[in-house]
């Protein structure tokens, strides 16, 4: 288990073009970005055809609190319903009805674990929380009355400010370990606040983040799924991650809930981009141009199959540098990452801190030569991740002495 993709809207043959290729381990269904029917026939298909793939479904039955929500094809979902309130979640009967419904369907998806209802909330102390707690709570009394039913995953989607308040996560952490909750693990979200895509993060926050998944995958022995991860999926499975996942675009490799409410259409299409293992980082095309010029371009290259595309042609503009080449790319590229790691929090947080400082010195380097980088794809998070684990370190009493 390690990388599985997020899945959205126009999968076309992105799942099974990763498949095949052997960088994904996985997929997390989106019911909101497949008709219901095409769904079961999805899975279908990659049961026949891909023995060893696991598929679970993300519900999103959150997005039935969001207004004016985006939701696309969850209506036709029997479990979901637009414009609930938190008065909708008063009540036990309430509760254990949505968590049937949810549930008894991915049971009739012959899925291979199941994820329960959950709502969005913005902190660990708000009414939405218990809302939360109360999903995951009927969810397992529901897969506890079902004959042979698969795994069950609880699932959690928060604020990335949540993370902020660390009593009051070390309280959820103590709710959701105690004796009795008999579930094989969790599928968490991060909400996060950045609204463009890249790899920023505030490093206490995400120091508590790793911590959260420390606990619950490597001290409770847990399953862990990270939802909507991208390149920080590696850190998060180098503490005890079971699994993360990331999507073929921007809003699908990083979760925002502005991205489940309705806008007005339009926008920019999104720059052809290159993910790059050396430098942590997903840079526009234009970019890895610019390194090429200055004869840097082996230094940044990730090393996985698809670079062939790049180091095959006269420069890298002249590469036929595509969408879904730069999608099946970004997959190669967190898949080799994560294959470099070894399953020992201690060693992979090593590895993975000298890493990012190469990195650092590689943006140095580029720099120097004259390459420019924009906000959203230079080397903040070089220095934010590294502060991240120190404090993790520390959190977790694995700090050297």
């Amino acid at each position: 288990m390690a990388l599985y993709i997020q899945h959205g809207h126009g999968k076309s043959d992105k799942i099974r073009t990763a498949l095949d290729d052997g960088t994904i381990e996985g997929v997390v269904f989106a019911a909101r970005n497949e008709k219901k029917d095409n769904l079961r026939a999805c899975v279908n298909e990659i049961r026949e055809g891909y023995d060893g793939c696991e598929m679970l479904l993300d519900p999103q039955f959150y997005v039935s609190t969001l207004t004016p929500p985006n939701d696309r094809y969850l209506p036709e979902y029997p479990y979901y319903e637009a414009g609930r309130t938190a008065s909708d979640f008063t009540g036990v009967r309430r509760i254990r009805h949505y968590a049937k419904e949810t549930l008894d369907y991915q049971v009739d998806l012959g899925l291979d674990s199941l994820v329960s209802p959950t709502v969005i909330f913005d902190s660990f102390s708000d009414r939405w929380h218990q809302i939360a707690l109360n999903l995951a709570d009927a969810s397992l009394e529901r897969r506890a009355e079902l004959t042979d039913p698969p795994p069950l995953l609880l699932s959690f989607v928060f604020k990335e400010e949540a993370l902020a308040a660390t009593e009051e996560v070390n309280r959820f952490l103590d709710t959701v370990t105690q004796d009795g909750w008999n579930m094989k693990g969790f599928y968490l979200i991060v909400a996060r606040s950045e609204r463009s895509y890249n790899q920023r993060f505030e490093p206490s926050r995400l120091a508590q983040y790793l911590y959260v998944v420390y606990v619950l995958g490597q001290i409770n022995g847990l399953r862990v799924v990270c939802g909507y991860t991208d390149f920080v999926g590696i850190l998060l499975r180098a503490v005890g991650a079971d699994a993360f996942a990331s999507g073929w675009n921007q809003s699908l490799r990083q979760f925002q809930r502005s991205n489940f409410i309705q806008r007005r259409p339009g926008g920019q299409r999104p720059r052809e981009r290159y993910s790059s293992s050396p430098l942590f980082n997903s840079i526009l095309l234009s970019q890895l141009q610019d390194i090429y010029e200055v004869g840097h371009l082996g230094d940044v290259l990730s090393g996985v199959p698809l670079d062939s595309q790049i180091t095959g042609a006269s420069d890298p503009l002249a590469a036929g540098w595509t969408t879904p080449l730069s999608q099946q790319h970004h997959w190669q590229t967190l898949h080799a990452l994560d294959e470099s790691l070894s399953g020992r929090v201690r060693p992979d947080l090593q590895s993975t801190v000298q890493k990012l400082r190469d990195a650092n010195g590689l943006y140095t380097l580029l720099e120097a030569a004259g390459v420019q980088f924009e906000q959203n794809t230079g080397r903040d998070h070089l220095r934010e991740w590294p502060r991240a684990i120190g404090e993790f370190q520390r959190m977790a009493g694995l700090a050297s002495p």
